[in-house]
């Protein structure tokens, strides 16, 4: 048992510690709401997008050379994007949520895409009042992706309550699904997969069910939700996490059990790990911190190399920064990355310099920058 108990000590300490070491590569940036880690210009290495009120730019692996794709041509806010190859030429195109009015929900809210093809000129899609989250996944399983469109707040939603930032009533949110065709330029077909929920701040798309095609899992004041296509087209909503999430992000606890992490309620203080149970059943809820102050950025990644997924969470408020939270032992510690350089209002996990350890990219608010937090642990 001797050797036994002290290889499990070498093992344990070699796993027991995640350093990061922060670079920034963008100051004065504006405010960074949305970034993410695509290969650009597909030469194997993973580059960083991100967009601010009024550019969508990326960042080139390994220099960080700053490139432009777009510098106005939509309504000041951007505030999201997702990045697909829509036209079908091979290269990465995006779209983007722009003209955000976070109150304004009657009107504004602009959908649009730019591509390679054209020298990044603006295409319109559509319209909807706080438009505030987009991703792409292939819900009907047809081998190609569909464009979710997610606003904040429903059609006419007005706040009933100035001191509750959840008394928003009125209709449910429209989750939009867009189909390009053939021909991009031509206009998309759109459905919607649910209108139920309030309070909408963040999606998944996921294949959830192990089937062909994606599901979308939406964190709203409701709590979670699984929203998944039948072959005949017509939607279904399951619900998996009671609570009132704003982000959320999946991740695994075992090659087994999956787990979705939210900030809790949206804009707040509580980092939450839900962990899958059985089938049919609603996931364990578990609070690992609520101290938070305007919590606003989530991602997952087996940091130390224990095959066990890691949480980071980011907050942008008052004493802004990131932290670390691991299971270890049965129990989740938080460990502080970073405090008052990084007003995170997003983030991204991926291998950034092939050493096979991820590293974090956060985008900032108050702190108007965007940096890379570089994973220097043990391997």
């Amino acid at each position: 048992m001797r050797p036994l108990l002290l290889c499990m000590l070498v093992f344990t300490a070699a796993v027991g510690q995640v350093k990061f070491r922060a670079e920034e590569i963008q100051a004065k940036f504006g405010i960074g709401y949305a970034v993410s880690i695509e290969d650009m210009n597909r030469d194997g290495k993973p580059d960083i997008v991100a967009i601010n009120q009024t550019q969508a730019v990326w960042f080139e692996n390994p220099s960080w050379t700053k490139h432009v794709m777009l510098d106005g041509g939509t309504k000041k806010d951007n505030v999201c994007f997702a990045v697909n190859d829509i036209d079908g030429d091979g290269k990465p195109d995006m779209a983007i949520g722009a003209d955000w009015q976070s109150t304004n929900t009657k009107s504004a809210g602009s959908l649009q895409w730019i591509g390679t093809k054209d020298g990044f000129q603006v295409h319109p899609l559509g319209e909807e009042p706080t438009l505030h989250r987009m991703r792409w996944g292939d819900v009907d399983g047809d081998g190609r992706k569909e464009l979710i469109v997610l606003p904040l707040h429903g059609r006419g939603n007005a706040r009933t309550d100035m001191a509750d930032a959840s008394s928003w009533q009125g209709d449910g949110v429209r989750v939009l699904v867009y189909k390009p065709g053939a021909d991009p330029l031509q206009p998309w077909a759109m459905e919607v997969a649910d209108n139920t929920l309030h309070i909408t701040h963040n999606l998944i798309a996921t294949d959830f069910d192990g089937k062909k095609g994606d599901e979308l899992v939406i964190a709203s004041r409701e709590g979670l939700h699984v929203l998944s296509r039948g072959k005949d087209g017509k939607w279904s909503r399951m619900k998996i996490g009671s609570g009132a999430p704003g982000e959320v992000k999946l991740g695994r606890l075992s090659k087994k059990v999956r787990a979705m992490a939210t900030i809790e309620p949206w804009h707040g203080n509580s980092v939450v790990v839900y962990r899958e149970g059985a089938k049919g059943k609603e996931w364990a809820r578990e609070v690992l911190d609520d101290t938070l102050t305007g919590g606003h950025a989530l991602g997952w990644a087996d940091f130390d190399g224990d095959g066990v997924d890691d949480v980071v969470a980011g907050w942008r408020d008052k004493q802004y920064g990131l932290a670390l939270y691991r299971l270890t032992g049965g129990k989740w510690n938080k460990e502080p990355i970073e405090t008052g350089a990084m007003a995170a209002e997003d983030l991204a996990v991926g291998d950034l310099n092939g050493d096979g350890k991820p590293d974090i990219v956060a985008a900032g608010r108050a702190s108007s920058n965007i940096k890379i937090y570089w994973n220097d642990g043990k391997k």
